[in-house]
Order: structure tokens, then sequence, then C-alpha cells
């Protein structure tokens, strides 16, 4: 059985836990599923760049409904990208006069600015995106890379449901193995990116 999109999910977990009369259950299922991998996972495939539009005079952007961490911030002035400087929202240093705002920091679900924008302004945010399925959204890169990962967790969940201590040893220790192996699989990329990076180019000079 294919498992790439989110109805090939909820019909899988169905299929394993061998009872047609979960299949309106398994969609719960995936959705504790992804509120455990939100706070648990964190990998490459799921950071990503968002673009920003701050109105004329806003010191606030909200951010996107599916941020889940923000890394960085940049202004786009004319497609030249110039990174912003983070400070927490108590040391932000407000300013009233509006122009290019450089500081930014995390206001809750929105970016403060350090003063008002002095017109339309591009940013771009790159973010930890949040898992979140669904018919309008049937796939990301997390199910299409691991997809037992994904099917396991959802299994655990389920098992709650059905009382089966059995099955929810099984089906966690699965789970638990897939976000290993995800987990380092994630490192060995991140490991090959620093050998190929952080060589210094011929005739450079380090510190």
């Amino acid at each position: 059985m294919a498992l790439s999109t989110y109805d090939d999910l909820k019909a899988a977990v169905a299929d394993w836990l061998e009872r047609s009369d979960l299949a309106g259950r398994a969609g719960d299922f995936i959705t504790l599923a992804e509120a455990r991998l939100n706070r648990e996972l964190r990998l490459a495939v799921m950071e990503g760049e968002v673009g920003l539009i701050a109105a004329p005079g806003a010191r606030t952007v909200d951010l996107p409904a599916d941020c889940r961490e923000a890394l960085g911030l940049w202004r786009e002035d004319g497609g030249v990208r110039t990174p912003m400087r983070y400070r927490p929202a108590g040391l932000l240093a407000r300013r009233e006069q509006a122009g290019r705002p450089s500081y930014w920091s995390l206001e809750g679900t929105a970016i403060g600015l350090d003063r008002p924008c002095d017109g339309e302004i591009s940013f771009v945010l790159q973010q930890v995106g949040r898992l979140a399925l669904s018919a309008t959204s049937p796939t990301n890169a997390v199910l299409a890379e691991h997809p037992d990962l994904y099917l396991f967790a959802a299994l655990a969940e389920a098992c709650p449901y059905l009382r089966d201590g059995e099955m929810a040893g099984h089906f966690g220790v699965r789970f638990e193995m897939a976000l290993a192996q995800a987990r380092a699989r994630d490192a060995r990329r991140h490991g090959m990116a620093r050998l190929v990076t952080d060589l210094p180019a011929q005739g450079a000079l380090t510190c």
C-alpha cells in the first residue's frame, strides 16, 4: 500500500489495526501523532522560507499559521536581502520614526519590528514548519521521506483508544525506532554539509 498522501495514511492506519470500524477515527490518531511529532521532531526537511509583507506604518507582521519556530528574518529591498538582527521582545528598542526596520522580535503569534515601516516592505522568514496533514494539504516532506514514522506514530496513538497494552508496546517500539532512524539520517546529511561547506577555499585566510 502506498503511503504518500493523507488518505493513504488513514487507510493504512485502519488496515494495520485490522478494524474497519476505526476508519473514521484514523484522522484523529494522525492528528495526535502530529502533535507528538511537532513536539519531538525537528528535521532539515521541515525547514523552509516564507515570504511576508508588512503594510506601511506596521510595527508587526503575523507569523504564518504553520510556523512552529522562527529561525531568521531578512528584509528584501529591490531583490537584495538584508539580514535582520533578533532581539528578545523586552530588549527590542522601539523607535517612533518610520523607516526600514533593522531588528525584530517575537511577540506571541507575530513578528515585532523596531520601528514602523516607511512603506510596504517584503520580508523572508526562515522557519521550522508545523506538521498538519489534511484533505487540503495531503502530503509533506516528512511523510514523503519517512512514511513509517508517520504510520507508527499514528498507530501508537490508537492504542490507548483500543486499551491494548500489548499493541501499544509493539507500535511504541516501532515508532521509537523510526524516530531514531529519521534523526540519524538527518544528522548524516548535516555532517556531509559541514564536510563540504566548512573547508576553506583555496587561498582563504583562517583565524
